[in-house]
């Protein structure tokens, strides 16, 4: 009969020991992340969670979330560019690393221009320093030298880009203030430049 009741008891055992079980995997995670800086199963190249623009983060059709994201992709675009124009000796790639820098402080400038007309939106929130995601995609580009570099460089503006190119198209579409839409959908066709742009300069640095 001991038996029976304990066979009988094990799901309901089981039910409620998930979410205890699940909060232990959560804070062994979180341990890592605080030992080691960063989570545990990252990796730097890919797309940062909240930076994808493809609806999978509401965050990003709002106003202050889309000019957040907006701002942090400028300043990792100029400061990953200030490094390629500084250390590749590919001249195609140090052309478009000079390229990146004009373009992306032309949007830095427009989107600060705009902030005190937007709603919902304030210089406060715009960010002034890379995110952990981006300053551990500047650590690759620091760590490789001559043609590992241009690689990694490549690499990584097609994948910014294609971000980037998500993340205003979706705004475009379904952003929530009318102005700052508007600057989306006039800034998405320079964008996927950038991207056609970096997809042929990494065929061409692939050798």
């Amino acid at each position: 009969m001991r038996k029976l009741a304990l066979l009988a008891a094990a799901p309901a055992l089981l039910v409620a020991a998930a979410p205890a079980m699940a909060q232990t995997q959560q804070q062994r995670a979180l341990t890592t992340e605080s030992q080691t800086g960063s989570p545990p199963v990252t990796d730097p190249a890919a797309p940062a969670a909240g930076v994808s623009a493809t609806g999978n983060r509401a965050d990003a059709l709002t106003a202050a979330g889309f000019a957040r994201l907006a701002a942090m992709s400028d300043l990792y675009e100029m400061e990953a560019s200030r490094l390629a124009e500084q250390r590749s000796q590919n001249a195609e790639v140090k052309r478009f690393a000079q390229h990146m820098l004009r373009d992306h402080q032309k949007t830095t400038n427009e989107l600060k221009g705009m902030l005190p007309q937007l709603q919902g939106v304030s210089a406060s929130q715009m960010p002034t320093s890379l995110d952990q995601q981006h300053q551990a995609l500047m650590q690759q580009l620091q760590g490789a030298q001559g043609a590992e570099f241009d690689r990694v460089f490549t690499r990584q503006q097609v994948q910014s880009h294609q971000t980037a190119v998500d993340l205003f198209r979706a705004y475009a579409q379904s952003g929530d203030e009318a102005r700052l839409k508007q600057w989306a959908s006039q800034t998405l066709p320079s964008l996927e430049e950038h991207l056609r742009e970096a997809q042929r300069m990494q065929r061409g640095t692939q050798g």
